[in-house]
């Protein structure tokens, strides 16, 4: 967060909303701004707690985008997951078995 020294008034929240679902992972990064004064409600910056400012983030983005940023970040994360647990593509040999040391007869081999 970046605040005005003199008054601890919020100017600035980085923040970022992810998702895991092992093995996928994704994440989207989030910079609000704010501006003005302190006024009714003001909460000093000693005071504040995660939840206090993860509140105001999303007061700004409004709870249809933030719907919105959750649905495409999960859904991000499990595409993910599948790629990876069922890939399109895979590399080998279907004669050469690694694990076998008289499948290695040696000699020129394709590449």
């Amino acid at each position: 967060m970046k605040r005005r020294s003199s008054d601890g008034y919020i100017l600035e929240v980085s923040s970022a909303y992810e998702k895991e679902d092992v093995p996928g992972y994704a994440r989207k990064k989030l910079n609000n701004t704010f501006t003005g004064t302190p006024g009714d409600g003001f909460t000093p910056y000693e005071d504040l707690t995660e939840a206090i400012v993860l509140g105001w983030v999303k007061d700004s983005l409004g709870a249809e985008e933030v719907s919105s940023i959750e649905t495409s970040i999960d859904a991000e994360a499990a595409a993910k997951k599948q790629a990876i647990e069922n890939p399109v593509n895979a590399d080998g040999l279907p004669w050469s078995n690694e694990n076998d040391p008289a499948a290695s007869s040696g000699g020129l081999m394709p590449s």
